[in-house]
């Protein structure tokens, strides 16, 4: 049976770079994080002063007073180390500590807060005579130091960790949540008094879309030449062959894509940050601008929007299948290169039978949110039903059944949609 290790056992001596390299990130955090809460008083106070004192007024920072908001923020997140466990030092791993790893008194907390000025005024200094246990001049004056966690898990047993309420890092992740909240609540202008009080406005229009009218279900529209189920068919194919393309270009790269696969040399670490940086570059340009561009490029039709959700796809399904090319399960690569097996030889026999399935279920899930992004791509000329319900909307006003004929559209969007996903849902069941 194993035996406890001793809790006489140092703890892993790290290089100087490895030792301060999480506190300093760990600093930096919070510090961004203060920093945050700070603007978002601003934005507060601002939006006080304009609604409530001076409406055409605006409070701003002056210049001076932009150092000390720096300095002010630098200063809370010192704080935050020296008597809490921090955002940062929750991420990063690291836990103040006696050099006995106990938890530090009062005293010994204010003694390394306050050295801690002194260590930053010196700081080359203080970083040169670290010495091998990368010691600063706080951590020496106060007998503390930032340990990594995991290097001395074995000695942590008897330390109670506190309710997460009562820390730092508890209250102030509250704050930070309560603050974007309220931040967001007032850039989005939300007001819940129009929206009841005017509720009345809006009963017309409901009435209307829930009394679809079916006149061109079948018979063509005279202005669009075209049938909402012809439209439908449209919109159906024009996401089948967006997917199925974006999937045959989203296959390769996902192995490109991929850390365990490419992450061998530097020329792969390349390949592999260049890839997933088209993947999020792709993707973070919404579907309805790449089908501008394509409309603007091929012209207004299905094919712009075919294209558009093309793109769109192979960079989502790449990324999809990256992550799922990185969580295989090591042991049946390691075994078919045990036996001499070449790399492209272990990815095919040992990579792809573990992805397949989650392949599969990702591209039928895509095929589904494809019909439904589809008929946003309307908007810039995409074709399909969100040609149609689009084209009716902006007839409101000139056809007397306007909204009926946009509640006949969208019933038959939603039949579709509700069909694939219950097809596609039953299918993932099969692979999955």
């Amino acid at each position: 049976m194993a035996t406890k290790q001793s809790k006489s056992k140092s703890a892993k001596i790290l290089t100087r770079w490895a030792a301060l390299k999480p506190r300093f990130f760990a600093l930096f955090l919070d510090w961004v994080s203060w920093g945050y809460i700070a603007y978002g008083i601003v934005y507060l106070l601002n939006h006080y002063w304009y609604t409530n004192i001076h409406y055409y007024g605006r409070l701003s920072v002056p210049t001076w007073g932009w150092p000390i908001v720096v300095l002010g923020t630098l200063e809370l997140a010192v704080v935050s180390h020296a008597f809490g466990h921090s955002i940062g030092l929750s991420m990063f791993g690291l836990k103040l500590l006696t050099n006995s790893y106990q938890v530090p008194s009062l005293a010994k907390r204010w003694q390394r807060y306050l050295m801690w000025h002194i260590a930053i005024i010196s700081f080359p200094v203080t970083i040169f005579s670290a010495g091998q246990k990368n010691h600063l001049l706080h951590d020496r004056v106060s007998g503390t130091q930032m340990f990594i966690v995991k290097e001395i898990k074995d000695h942590l047993s008897d330390i109670v960790p506190r309710a997460w309420y009562k820390t730092n890092r508890g209250a102030m992740s509250v704050l930070l949540i309560v603050a974007t909240l309220w931040v967001g609540w007032l850039v989005t202008q939300i007001d819940l008094h129009t929206m009841f009080s005017r509720a009345n406005a809006s009963i017309y229009l409901w009435e209307e879309l829930l009394s679809p009218h079916f006149t061109h279900l079948i018979t063509p529209d005279p202005t669009l030449q075209q049938s909402i189920v012809g439209g439908m068919l449209e919109t159906i194919f024009m996401a089948l062959l967006a997917t199925s393309l974006g999937m045959v270009f989203a296959f390769p790269l996902s192995f490109l894509g991929a850390r365990n696969i490419m992450g061998i040399n530097p020329v792969g670490w390349l390949i592999f940050t260049v890839v997933r940086g088209l993947f999020n570059l792709i993707r973070s340009v919404e579907a309805l601008l790449w089908g501008t561009i394509f409309a603007v490029w091929v012209g207004f039709g299905p094919f712009a929007g075919a294209l558009a959700l093309m793109l769109h796809t192979t960079a989502a399904l790449g990324k999809l299948y990256s992550e799922q090319v990185e969580g295989v399960d090591p042991g049946p690569l390691e075994a078919i290169a045990a036996t001499g097996a070449r790399r492209w030889q272990v990815i095919l026999y040992g990579v792809v039978p573990q992805i397949i399935p989650s392949y599969l279920a990702f591209t039928l899930y895509r095929w589904d949110i494809n019909v439904r992004m589809a008929t946003v791509i309307a908007l810039v000329g995409g074709g399909g039903l969100g040609r149609m319900m689009f084209f009716y909307k902006s007839q409101v006003g000139r056809l007397p059944d306007a909204w009926n004929q946009v509640g006949a559209v969208i019933v038959v969007i939603v039949a579709v949609v509700w069909a694939l996903d219950y097809i596609s849902g039953r299918v993932r069941e099969k692979i999955v």
